[in-house]
């Protein structure tokens, strides 16, 4: 009951909470709630279960995104939206909402497919790093599909940004599995722009619908599509490719399913906040946090697995000063973006109906 009282105080507190003091706590439980699932999902691959040929790994990220109707909503207008994503409500409503939100979710699964092969062939550290030059993609994606102006002062905060990410990338393509890497960071900047453009799409759905749709019927499709892989795929294979490769990994079964257990609230808390961020910011500076996430789960990540037999986690001299590159262009876009705290959008702006 404690438990379950913090998770609602944690992930409603952001969205209740007016001006600057609601948006940065908003920012933070995404950096906190995103870090830790990259942990647990790292320490989930170490013990032998996080191999995708089962498609057990997406489940507990959409399930945890699915989480989001524990949250009461937080008005008339909310409240009819969720009488719409439950069945009730118009059926040209309803039927706005899955057109859209069924587009939304393709470029989900395909950006999540696209990333964890990033992660695989370039390895956590490499993609961490390359995975922060969203703001730069999302930039991109928004010009051609909206053709919104970036002034100066949010170029100059992107490019410093992406000067961090790139020299990571330099070091990372000198290395002797140039050609592992080399699929890796193609693979990245696919994921990456599959998400950009799931951002921008987003940032325009947000503004029309309210949050607890958006989320639940992303997390619901989704989940629905990777649970159906891993009946049909994986589960027939269970043998083969989970327990042999637990054993192998010297990995409990019990400490696996508590790790796939957690890693659904943290889903939950890093999807709720990241739909905040968007909507109160925007997609680029969405971007932006996600470099800085990806900064901070390089750190973490370093201090927790670097050994002699994992040396791809272990933090060095240029990893750090891309690190202050990247933390550096994200405090002088976010000056640039955001003068004042702005105050949180009224609710008609956020959901006339809902997506």
């Amino acid at each position: 009951k404690a438990t379950v009282s913090v998770l609602y105080w944690s992930t409603s507190f952001p969205i209740k909470m007016e001006s600057g003091t609601r948006i940065w706590t908003t920012r933070i439980v995404y950096l906190v709630g995103g870090t830790l699932y990259i942990i647990g999902s790292q320490e989930v691959y170490y013990t032998g279960a996080g191999s995708m040929k089962t498609f057990l790994p997406p489940l507990p990220y959409f399930l945890g995104m699915m989480m989001v109707v524990m949250i009461p909503p937080s008005g008339e207008k909310e409240k009819r939206g969720s009488q719409v994503a439950e069945g009730g409500g118009g059926t040209t409503n309803d039927s706005k909402v899955t057109k859209m939100m069924l587009r939304i979710a393709l470029l989900e699964c395909m950006a999540y497919l696209m990333t964890y092969l990033g992660i695989a062939y370039a390895g956590s550290t490499i993609f961490t790093i390359i995975y922060g030059s969203m703001s730069l993609v999302v930039a991109l994606v928004r010009w051609i599909i909206t053709r919104r102006t970036i002034t100066r002062g949010q170029f100059l905060g992107i490019s410093i940004a992406s000067i961090g990410i790139l020299s990571t990338a330099i070091e990372g393509l000198n290395s002797p599995q140039a050609h592992s890497v080399e699929l890796g960071v193609f693979f990245t900047l696919l994921g990456c722009f599959a998400y950009a453009t799931e951002y921008v799409y987003l940032e325009e759905a947000l503004s029309t619908f309210p949050q607890q749709t958006v989320l639940f019927k992303l997390g619901k499709y989704c989940f629905l599509f990777f649970a159906t892989l891993f009946v049909t795929i994986g589960l027939p294979h269970h043998q083969a490719w989970l327990e042999n490769q637990i054993a192998a990994h010297h990995g409990r079964p019990e400490v696996v399913v508590l790790l796939y257990t957690l890693l659904v609230p943290c889903s939950f808390l890093k999807n709720y906040a990241w739909m905040g961020v968007i909507r109160s910011d925007g997609a680029v500076t969405t971007g932006l946090m996600q470099g800085c996430r990806s900064c901070l789960t390089f750190f973490m990540s370093s201090l927790l697995f670097c050994s002699p037999d994992t040396p791809n986690q272990c933090f060095t001299y240029s990893k750090g000063m891309a690190t202050i590159l990247v933390v550096a262009g994200t405090i002088v876009y976010s000056i640039n973006v955001n003068p004042k705290f702005p105050k949180s959008p009224p609710p008609s702006t956020i959901d006339p109906s809902m997506v």
